[in-house]
């Protein structure tokens, strides 16, 4: 339970850059960069948590037979 609490966290987080990322800028710029490291941390996040869930998904499967 507690992975999928995370999952939505970092989704909601995501969102949230997503959002204060000025488009009308460069990529890199000043106002730029924090939204940046928040979308790339976040997208860490949910890749990771994905991967838990899916090898205990396999580890579940593996020692039910």
């Amino acid at each position: 339970m507690l992975k999928y609490i995370g999952l939505a966290i970092s989704v909601i987080i995501l969102i949230i850059n997503l959002v204060y990322f000025d488009y009308s800028d460069a990529i890199f710029s000043n106002d730029n960069k924090v939204a940046l490291i928040g979308i790339f941390g976040s997208l860490c996040a949910i890749i990771l948590i994905l991967i838990l869930i899916i090898s205990e998904k396999i580890n579940s499967k593996i020692k039910g037979q």
